[in-house]
Formats: structure tokens, sequence, C-alpha cells
């Protein structure tokens, strides 16, 4: 690889931060009728064969774990597949020190000609400098993760029996009433009722389609979807620091889940198409940036060349913010190490 080509990735910034966008569960929700009847499934753990290998693709099969372990994650994953993952860290050291290696191993880069993120110094200093700033994406995804695993198969799906007897009811009765009415007769005579592990906080009609919110406390809630013959079509779940958009039909595993930290802000998501992938915050991208045009300018300055300022595509404040801290940053460094060299 020449010098050249690979500093032309080292320059790019459009490929950090990159946001993604999770696919619509549209397929129905159709619930066995094991579960109708109060079995549940048996969950079924597969294990990884590449155990002792870094996984170079996505963990499609994320979900069908039954457990996460953020460490053992991270520890199967090619640093050069989802370089992202930080978790908060305390800093051993100044950044400065970590700045000056960077600037060190940028200059033996140019004499090598090696790519940057083939070397796993520079992927150890990224990690370093960047994970200061990260949100504590061990602590929330370990949480989140294992409690999504325990609402998933301890689900009770009573509520969709009940649809069905109060069906019959009706029928026997040759009344008019459909079943969501004795759902809401329920609410109005009895207050809150109990019902699939979490209390009924709302039931609202969309057309032919019928929306019940469960909360379960402790910030968890259900959205159970049914049609107007009480039919099970589909359901979410969220919790603190999670939102599952998806649920495909049998296995009961995620089809796509995104991951916020406490301010609100994405740091992973998850779809069974591109698999388990981390969401690079705000502050993790400009320290990224930082870093980045820190080690361009080393570079460019051993190999005598120099790169012009990166324009804003578009009149976003925080792209314009994130370009102002690279352009400044590498003039910066790069005028210091250019009057160094001279002197």
């Amino acid at each position: 690889m020449n010098v050249a080509s690979g500093y032309s990735v080292v320059g790019n910034y459009g490929n950090y931060g990159t946001e993604k966008t999770l696919p619509a569960n549209s397929k129905p929700f159709i619930i066995p009728i094991e579960e109708l009847m109060g079995e549940k499934t048996t969950q079924k753990t597969e294990s990884n064969s590449n155990t002792n290998n870094y996984v170079k693709g996505p963990f499609n099969n994320l979900f069908k774990a039954g457990t996460f372990n953020f460490q053992d994650y991270c520890a199967k994953i090619d640093p050069t597949f989802d370089v992202g993952m930080y978790t908060k860290t305390e800093p051993k050291r100044s950044d400065e020190e970590i700045l000056r290696e960077i600037e060190e191993l940028a200059k033996e880069h140019a004499k090598t000609g090696q790519f940057q993120s083939d070397d796993k110094r520079f992927l150890e200093l990224m990690d370093e400098y960047v994970s200061s700033a990260s949100p504590d994406r061990e602590g929330i995804l370990n949480h989140s993760m294992n409690e999504i695993f325990g609402r998933l198969y301890q689900c009770d799906y009573s509520m969709n029996s009940a649809f069905q007897q109060m069906d019959l009811q009706r029928k026997h009765k040759e009344e008019e009433k459909e079943p969501v009415d004795y759902f809401l007769e329920a609410l109005k005579n009895k207050g809150k009722v109990k019902g699939s592990n979490g209390t009924i906080s709302g039931i609202t009609k969309n057309g032919n389609y019928y929306t019940v919110n469960l909360d379960h406390g402790g910030g968890m809630q259900t959205i159970l979807n049914y049609d107007s013959s009480g039919k099970f079509v589909s359901m979410q779940m969220q919790g603190n620091n999670y939102y599952v958009g998806g649920i495909d039909n049998y296995g009961g595993t995620v089809t796509n889940a995104q991951f916020y930290d406490d301010n609100g802000e994405e740091i992973a998501y998850y779809s069974q198409q591109s698999g388990f992938h981390s969401e690079i915050t705000n502050k993790e991208l400009l320290r990224r940036k930082e870093l980045t045009a820190t080690y361009n300018a080393a570079f460019d300055v051993a190999i005598g060349r120099h790169q012009e300022e990166i324009k804003p595509a578009s009149n976003d404040a925080f792209e314009k913010e994130y370009l102002d801290v690279l352009n400044n940053t590498y003039n910066k460094v790069y005028e210091r190490l250019k009057n160094s060299s001279v002197a």
C-alpha cells in the first residue's frame, strides 16, 4: 500500500458518525398456540464457533444468545470492523501525552507506508483518547440487553387469550360489543387492570387497530397491537436506555433495537440485517476528529504536503463545529511541527 492511498482514508471525515436507519417491522406478529395457553417455548443458546478468534462480521444472531456481556462481546470483534464500541474510562495520562505519541506514530507511518487502521497502536491510542469522553456503554448495554432478554422470554400473552374469551362471550350473548369494549369497561369499572405482567396504562384506537400500553415500572413499558377481532399483530418494548421496535413472528427474538445514554443520545443499534454496531456520540466524534487531525498534520509534514481546509457540505451546526475542530487542530499542529523541523 502506498503512502498516498493510505492517507486518503485518514483524511476522509465522512465515514465517522454516519446515521443509521432501522428497518420498519412490517410483518404481522403471530403468537403460537402454545404461548396462548400459557406455555413458554424453550430458549436455545447458540454458541459461536469463533470463540477464540475475532468475529469479522456483525453479530446477526446476537439476540439468540440469551445473555450479553460487553467485555466478551468486544473481545470477539475485529477492531477494524467496529472501532467505535468505546466505554467510559478514567484517563491514565494527559491528552498531550497521547497526542504526542500519535504524532510520532504518524511520522513512522509516513516512512513505512503502513495504513493507520492496520496498526494496533493507532487503534489503542484512538480508544484511549476517545473513551475518556464516552458514555458508560458497558454498564448501559449490559443492563439493557439482559433486561430485554428477561422480558422476551417471560412474556404473558394472556391479553390475547382474554380477547378470545371476551369475543366468545359476546357471540354467545349475541351482543354487539367488540372485544376491546370489554377492556374499556374494565378500565372504567376497576381502574388499572393487570395484564401481561404489567399494568394497563391506556388503550387507543387507530383505524381498525387497538394499542394497549402496559407499564411495568422502572421505566419498562410494553406496547401491544391488536386488530379489531382481537388478533395480536405486533409488540414493542422500551426501557430507560432502549427501544425495541421489532420482534420476529415465531422465534421471539429482536429484529431491531436502539440504545441510548442517559442524555437520550443514541449509543448503539441492532438489526438482523446489519448486526450490532455502536453509534458514536457528539463528544466522541469531536475527540476522534482531534486525534485524526493531529495524525494527519504530522503525516503531512513528514512527507512535505499540506491539506486544504475541509468545507462543510451543509448548514448543520454540528458539522461546522467538528470541521472547525478538524481544520483548526490540523493547522495548529502542522505549523508547530513545520516550524520545529525548519528550526
